[in-house]
């Protein structure tokens, strides 16, 4: 997941305005506060007001400027609630993180194997459960510490999102991220958004019981990159907005050619990420709960 970095900021700072008057909306749905910007809204204007910088605003919405244009959606601040992950060791040898694995169990602490990939080589990571309570995170440390594991951690980490939207949110919440698409398509429990003319930006399968997002699939081709520069468009945004992938492989597109797949897992969770042939463009987005697959 993203490291983030408190940013200082000083000085008069020059700013492009695109139109003159107006206000900025917020939008207070889910954890991430998110602005609609209106006719004369500046990042000066949004920093101030939400007590936040300029270079903090812009680094979540990969604006390599200072222009911002009236209907874009901004997301002004990153406070989901992250999971504390009790990380017991990590290893080249996957044997080495199963016996670790092993060893954990038997001293009837819970644990599990995963793998994450560095410069193209594969590391066995081994978790000692997970917990949004930090007290309980830290309890469990203290107890895989005593089991013999000195080197043990914790390391937080946000639930997996798409523009900040979760499994299990309300439906309601897409359109209170997104806006209100053009035109929704219904089949059974999956509806298809259309935020432009040409194709579905966003399908989304409800869960039966209770209407919340049971998977979701973004498809940026079919989203307007001006109106959400928060979402990633490219390999190296996703990598900045996600970390490195749990697993990356090499899968057949286009009947002939190469596209890359980026895995990324937590707990039940999974988001994958394909990229196109060219190396870089973003296909699709997809979230999905492993236990219902």
């Amino acid at each position: 997941m993203r490291k983030f970095k408190q940013v200082f900021t000083a000085g008069i700072i020059s700013l492009a305005v695109i139109f003159s008057g107006g206000a900025v909306q917020a939008d207070h749905s889910g954890d991430r506060e998110v602005a609609v910007v209106e006719k004369g809204d500046t990042l000066y204007a949004l920093a101030k007001k939400y007590h936040t910088s300029i270079a903090r605003i812009s680094e979540l919405n990969h604006l390599e400027g200072t222009t911002i244009y009236p209907g874009q959606r901004l997301i002004l601040s990153e406070d989901e609630e992250a999971y504390h992950k009790i990380m017991a060791g990590s290893f080249s040898k996957k044997e080495n993180a199963a016996n670790r694995v092993n060893f954990l169990l038997k001293k009837d602490i819970p644990a599990a194997m995963s793998t994450v990939v560095f410069n193209g080589k594969t590391h066995y990571r081994v978790q000692a459960g997970a917990f949004k309570n930090q007290k309980n995170a830290e309890k469990q440390l203290k107890a895989v510490k005593k089991a013999g594991i000195k080197d043990a951690y914790i390391l937080a980490e946000e639930p997996l999102h798409l523009f900040g939207l979760a499994l299990g949110d309300a439906y309601d919440d897409i359109e209170s991220r997104l806006g209100e698409p053009k035109m929704t398509e219904t089949s059974l429990n999956i509806k298809s958004l259309y935020y432009q003319s040409d194709g579905a930006g966003v399908k989304v399968t409800m869960n039966m019981k209770d209407g919340t997002i049971g998977s979701l699939a973004v498809y940026p081709e079919y989203l307007s990159e001006r109106m959400f520069p928060a979402m990633p468009f490219t390999k190296s945004q996703v990598i900045k907005e996600y970390g490195q992938a749990n697993k990356s492989e090499a899968i057949t597109c286009y009947e002939s050619a190469i596209c890359e797949e980026l895995t990324y897992q937590l707990d039940n969770h999974e988001l994958k990420v394909r990229i196109d042939r060219d190396g870089s463009t973003v296909q699709f987005m997809e979230l999905t709960n492993l236990i219902y697959r």
